[in-house]
């Protein structure tokens, strides 16, 4: 009897200490994930978005404008007038046809100020020039935020219209969207949200201004005087 109470015993403390083992095991897993979550939340918390410069990428101008206009020359020599006049509308601050797309670049300091290396999976996010226009922003590259201050590419565009005469009369941009960072490379995902605000001095706004309206007029002429055989 003493013998079968002791296999008993025996089978009940190896029962407990599975028991025990696989709860142990459930709650160090747990535990794991959940510290995985503080650390995140933590380098989040120490993770800031600055705007830093706003640029003119380039100019894209619609291949076929010549013939939207009629041709670069008429009777053979003479200088299409409906191209003249076009080019003096733009010189005025005039746009009635569809001319092309305008590129513009935007940088984000992002600055990550721990001593991890964040993974950046994702980006999605939009700017606004005041009320002039609300556009999409693209991540440039996939990249990695190391500890210390990142320099984010982001591009996007916008139809060259009579809006942009109007580039200096804004005061500045607002950036709203969402990093979606990883701790590790394969590592679980986490989003973070961003809202900034950025004053840009009205120089700047009429430097680009003048500058897109330049790159317009250099690409028109240039296409101008190629069609036009000598």
């Amino acid at each position: 009897m003493r013998a079968i109470w002791k296999k008993i015993h025996t089978k009940t403390f190896l029962a407990r200490f599975v028991v025990v083992a696989i709860v142990g095991t459930v709650l160090a897993i747990g535990g794991c994930a959940m510290a995985r979550k503080l650390s995140a939340a933590d380098i989040l918390s120490k993770t800031k978005v600055e705007f830093h410069e706003l640029t003119l990428d380039s100019v894209s101008v619609n291949p076929d404008i010549m013939k939207q206009l009629g041709g670069a020359i008429v009777g053979g020599l003479l200088p299409n007038p409906n191209v003249v006049a076009f080019v003096q509308n733009i010189a005025k601050g005039i746009i009635q046809i569809d001319v092309g797309n305008a590129y513009l670049g935007i940088v984000l300091d992002v600055t990550n100020a721990t001593q991890d290396t964040l993974w950046l999976r994702d980006f999605s996010a939009n700017v606004n020039l005041d009320s002039l226009m609300e556009l999409p922003l693209q991540l440039k590259d996939s990249t990695r935020l190391a500890p210390g201050i990142n320099k984010v590419q982001l591009s996007t565009s916008f139809p060259i219209d009579n809006r942009i005469f109007k580039l200096k009369e804004i005061t500045g941009l607002n950036a709203k969207g969402i990093l979606v960072v990883a701790l590790e490379q394969e590592g679980e995902s986490v989003p973070f949200d961003f809202n900034i605000r950025h004053n840009i001095p009205h120089e700047e706004l009429v430097a680009l201004e003048d500058s897109l309206r330049q790159s317009v007029l250099n690409s028109i002429l240039s296409d101008w005087v190629g069609a036009i055989q000598f």
